[in-house]
């Protein structure tokens, strides 16, 4: 009995040593795979990073579609079709189909910068300039709040975040026309000091009203463009005559051109102060507001370092799309 027990447990013995041994090289060739992926310049860290995009999806009419011969007969589906299924997009990050993990309606509040210029030589009245911000009194939705800020050498509040009419109403007479416009150096402090701290709205924006001009501001323009795309704040501008007529820049973009390239980039809009002041701002609220959504995914494939063009199609011919147009590179 002895001899039998003594074998049983040599037996045992030699199985949990084999189990040890096979469990030692498995880890081994574990830490092998992982310092070959390192040194190819992979990181799979990374690459599982979630990331969030904030997409203007907007439906339109299919022309391709027949129409119900009753003027009633579709109604029952009108609520279906405003579902947007994460299946009908494909989303291209730096060239590299990426897999679409959600993609939902935002129907949180907005936290609205609107951002004026308010230097001597811009071409447009003060009366022009108070518009906007008395067009965001009626359209703002429940929750949001606006700013307003007027900068020439520097930002100044006209009126704090509020949702109440009457502020938004009475800043003809806050407004002056002097001195020269430092509109990137505005821009900076607006999200350094006003939107990062509102970091826990996913709806943060910056009104720009002006032609784009910036003299002499500290901040270079493309610093200025990667702050606002890390920190995912969208940029609408209600564009200015440009008094520069198109004259080139030593340091920066030409006056309409970074506009341009400021909307483009964060995923806005530019809208002409000629036009209806009043419509231009029911747009830009009624997009915040119905037609935002979030678009979360990991990105895989891609080196984080480089600046990657964004791309998001669909199969739907019923929608139109927007977001913002790259990430910038992370420097290391």
């Amino acid at each position: 009995m002895k001899a039998s027990k003594t074998l049983k447990h040599r037996r045992f013995s030699l199985r949990s040593f084999a189990s040890w041994r096979l469990l030692s090289v498995s880890l081994w060739l574990l830490v092998l795979t992982v310092a070959a992926v390192a040194q190819s310049g992979r990181t799979t860290v990374s690459g599982r990073r979630t990331t969030t995009l904030h997409v203007l999806a907007q439906r339109v009419e299919d022309p391709n579609k027949p129409k119900p011969l009753l003027s009633g007969s579709g109604s029952q589906n009108e609520e279906q079709e405003k579902i947007i299924p994460k299946n009908v997009l494909e989303l291209f990050d730096g060239g590299v189909l990426q897999k679409i993990e959600a993609f939902a309606p935002d129907p949180t509040p907005a936290r609205i910068v609107v951002l004026m210029d308010n230097s001597l030589t811009l071409q447009a009245d003060v009366s022009k300039l108070a518009s906007v911000p008395a067009a965001f009194a009626p359209e703002i939705y429940e929750g949001d709040k606006v700013m307003v800020i007027g900068y020439d050498l520097k930002p100044e509040i006209i009126t704090e975040f509020t949702d109440v009419p009457k502020d938004l109403q009475n800043t003809k007479e806050l407004l002056r026309k002097t001195d020269q416009p430092k509109l990137f150096d505005a821009m900076n402090v607006v999200m350094e000091d006003v939107l990062r701290p509102e970091v826990g709205f996913s709806k943060r924006v910056i009104v720009i009203v002006g032609d784009g001009l910036d003299r002499d501001s500290t901040i270079k323009f493309d610093e200025l463009l990667t702050k606002l795309q890390n920190e995912n704040i969208t940029v609408y501008a209600i564009q200015v005559r440009d008094r520069t007529r198109g004259a080139l820049r030593k340091d920066a973009p030409k006056a309409g051109e970074a506009l341009k390239q400021l909307t483009d980039g964060t995923g806005g809009k530019i809208f002409k102060i000629e036009e209806d002041v009043k419509q231009s701002v029911k747009v830009i609220c009624d997009e915040l507001r119905n037609e935002r959504y979030q678009l979360t995914y990991y990105p895989e494939g891609i080196n984080p370092i480089n600046k990657r063009l964004l791309l998001l199609s669909t199969s739907d011919a019923t929608l139109r799309l927007r977001l913002k147009g790259w990430h910038p590179p992370i420097k290391q």
